[in-house]
């Protein structure tokens, strides 16, 4: 939460971290850090409207793209990133402490009539 350029929401028990990557002539990369959601609070719609949010203000602040990444064994996320239009970018070994493997995930945003990020299809 202390990275420059990073920030933080927070909203009914859930929080999303995600800050913005400045690469040199290329398109920014806005990077989900973490989204927490306690167990009680799952599938209420919050998770869904702090992701849309975080891709709202990275589009905002220029990101082209956004990435993240989930343990290969979570499926129940995995899942849900699919929904919100990521898709699989590449397999990370060992990403995690106790050797356990990511999937890097990303989506193109792009400007949807309402000026908010939008999947590209």
């Amino acid at each position: 939460m202390r990275r420059p350029g990073a920030f933080t929401l927070v909203a009914k028990a859930k929080a999303v971290m995600f800050q913005l990557r400045r690469g040199r002539g290329a398109p920014q990369i806005g990077h989900i850090i973490t989204i927490d959601v306690v167990q009680e609070a799952r599938r209420t719609g919050v998770g869904k409207a702090l992701l849309e949010a975080a891709e709202q203000r990275l589009f905002a602040a220029g990101a082209a793209t956004v990435a993240l990444e989930t343990p290969v064994n979570n499926e129940a996320a995995i899942r849900f990133y699919k929904q919100q239009g990521y898709f699989v970018e590449k397999t990370v070994a060992g990403y995690y402490s106790g050797g356990l493997d990511a999937l890097v995930m990303t989506k193109e945003l792009v400007g949807s009539p309402a000026g908010q990020a939008a999947p590209r299809d």
